[in-house]
């Protein structure tokens, strides 16, 4: 037992130095090595400042808040074909509660298939994983026309150059939600391809490193969801709707420097409503000005043929790497040159909603990120 003991107490104290090494995560690892479980997290706290024009509203809000905490677990069975995944989160003022839980398997060919509630694959930016973008957040043009996280079954095939997501289940953003409330259909389909040297680790972020070679990325995705709603606001969800999205973007990334751009578009109807065209677009770009700071532009825009207002905003900031993504400072300044509707007002990215014909809203987002 004696002897039984010590062996456990060295495996454990080999993986957590191991961690810690890495400066990432504490993973332990089973006796014979085929399975792995690690406690990972992810912090962002920020200090939002906001401007806004015109009477009836608060002109200037500012303060401090956690964007994002999730804490979770990641980890394998099998050597590695069985993974899992589970991640809790509290974000602002909502309460801990859970953003991704999912299992699968991994085949020798490449192939991959989850069950569980993720966020399957349709926009690059929801790919590129909040703990790795170029802004404090994704744009939010991105925010209007995400699929988010939803729950159902996915294939991911990489072969080569060529990387490919099926998704099936639930509709867009539905999370945490029971089968009833669920949309009654949902699926997203996309396809990427990389050109240039690299591997597909080399996309996980949309940053070109000094020193790194010319790397692109081309990609394409569509969604399709439908069910009932309550378009009618008569209190019964049995009015029906269709919900069809796509995206096409392009990715470069270089010798210390990057760009970026996406085009969006959904096509919504619903009984007792009128079909609406919504479009969008998010550019950026960034450039290292020393080893570990860079400087980044980003523009978002988009519009609709209902009248629901248009949105464009104007961004730039700058990048500290104190270690990595593990520690960075993120800041940046947002002007937008149209009114802020509540169509395309995103609280989380720190818009708000304008008096009615008031434009020039005016946010700063400073952030700190620690990932473990």
């Amino acid at each position: 037992m004696l002897s039984d003991a010590s062996a456990r107490t060295s495996l454990l104290a080999s993986a957590a130095s191991s961690g810690a090494a890495s400066g990432t995560a504490l993973e332990l690892v089973s006796a014979d090595g085929t399975a792995k479980v690690k406690a990972i997290g992810q912090m962002q706290f920020r200090h939002v400042y906001n401007h806004r024009n015109g009477s009836g509203v608060d002109q200037d809000d500012f303060g401090f808040e956690f964007r994002r905490i999730r804490p979770g677990l990641s980890g394998s069975l099998q050597d590695g074909k069985i993974p899992f995944y589970i991640v809790a989160e509290s974000d602002r003022n909502a309460p801990l509660t859970l953003n991704d839980a999912w299992f699968g398997y991994k085949a020798d060919n490449g192939d991959r298939f989850r069950v569980g509630q993720f966020a399957p694959g349709f926009t690059r930016e929801q790919l590129v994983s909040s703990k790795r973008r170029l802004a404090s957040d994704n744009s939010v043009a991105h925010a209007f026309f995400n699929f988010s996280r939803s729950q159902g079954v996915d294939w991911q095939r990489t072969s080569g150059d060529w990387k490919t997501f099926v998704f099936i289940g639930d509709g867009a953003g539905e999370r945490n939600t029971p089968y009833t409330m669920d949309a009654d259909y949902g699926a997203t389909a996309r396809v990427q391809r990389k050109f240039g040297e690299g591997d597909w680790k080399r996309h996980d972020d949309f940053i070109g490193k000094p020193g790194e070679t010319t790397a692109y990325l081309v990609g394409a995705g569509v969604s399709i969801a439908g069910g009932e709603i309550d378009a009618d606001s008569d209190g019964m969800r049995d009015d029906d709707y269709y919900d069809f999205r796509y995206t096409v973007d392009a990715g470069v990334e270089g010798d210390g420097w990057n760009a970026f751009a996406a085009f969006f578009g959904q096509q919504f109807d619903a009984q007792t409503m009128s079909e609406v065209n919504t479009y969008g677009v998010t550019v950026q770009g960034g450039v290292f000005v020393t080893d570990d700071v860079d400087i980044f532009a980003q523009y978002a825009w988009a519009d609709d043929d209902a009248g629901n207002g248009e949105l464009s905003i104007i961004t730039a900031g700058f990048n500290k790497y104190i270690k990595g993504h593990t520690i960075k400072l993120t800041v940046d300044a947002n002007v937008a040159t149209e009114p802020v509707t509540s169509n395309f007002s995103s609280g989380s990215r720190g818009t708000l909603v304008d008096a009615m014909g008031e434009d020039g809203q005016f946010f700063i987002r400073s952030q700190i990120q620690l990932l473990f």
